[in-house]
């Protein structure tokens, strides 16, 4: 455990240096304090046990609504093509841009999404984060998911958002990045951060969901491609 600290410490050390940043910069911030219960739950036809106890996990499933699907991506663009125009929609001050799963799976080649989530996500959100100077993708958090027990931005994010989900790009710690799972006890939560392929990933779950769940959720990586090929539902 110490050697796996020492590595992810030395993993960040390298993105400050870079100038990009901690990838676990602001993750405490949009998720403060323990949820009090989902307002609504996916139905699907597989919940797994819950590993360590607390709230239990389930498969992805099509019961869960993407919320930002309404961006598709348009057939023929490369991936600088849609990192530009996901840009053109932002407004220049937030570099939280709102994204759907297909454009983020096009921009990021390859990046990963759980197969397994919290029992009471009923919506996720997604965004392309970038750095505001250059308008092109911050290479700390590059792309961001909240998995929510209620629609997006409808309750405070104390009330509604269980996991955040970000993904930095592994090319700027210049191939430093361990691919052991480090984890982060906080206040409000635990932190996971690893590297796997081309990106760096962290992980937040809330008090409520166990470490070993959180875990689960880590090491159950499935490509984000096949997964925007998943129907979601509507109404988002």
């Amino acid at each position: 455990m110490h050697r796996r600290r020492l590595l992810i410490i030395t993993t960040l050390a390298a993105l400050a240096a870079a100038g990009c940043g901690d990838i676990l910069e602001g993750v405490g911030d949009l998720s403060r304090d323990v949820i009090h219960g989902g307002s609504t739950t996916s139905t699907t036809t597989t919940t797994l046990p819950q590993p360590g106890g607390g709230m239990p996990l389930v498969g992805l499933s099509s019961d869960v609504t993407w919320v930002n699907d309404q961006y598709p991506v348009i057939s023929g663009e490369t991936s600088d093509m849609v990192v530009r125009r996901v840009w053109q929609r932002g407004d220049g001050v937030d570099p939280y841009i709102q994204a759907g799963r297909a454009e983020i799976a096009a921009a990021l080649p390859g990046i990963e999404f759980p197969r397994l989530i919290p029992e009471k996500v009923s919506h996720i959100s997604s965004q392309l984060v970038y750095d505001l100077q250059t308008g092109t993708l911050d290479v700390g958090t590059a792309a961001a998911f909240g998995l929510w027990t209620a629609e997006p931005y409808t309750v405070p994010r104390v009330e509604g958002q269980l996991v955040v989900l970000r993904v930095g790009l592994r090319s700027a710690l210049g191939g430093e990045a361990s691919e052991g799972i480090s984890t982060f006890q906080t206040n409000d939560g635990r932190e996971l951060a690893w590297a796997a392929g081309d990106y760096v990933y962290q992980l937040f779950c809330r008090r409520g969901i166990s470490e070993e769940s959180c875990f689960a959720m880590a090491e159950a990586l499935t490509s984000l491609q096949l997964l925007s090929a998943l129907p979601s539902r509507s109404g988002g």
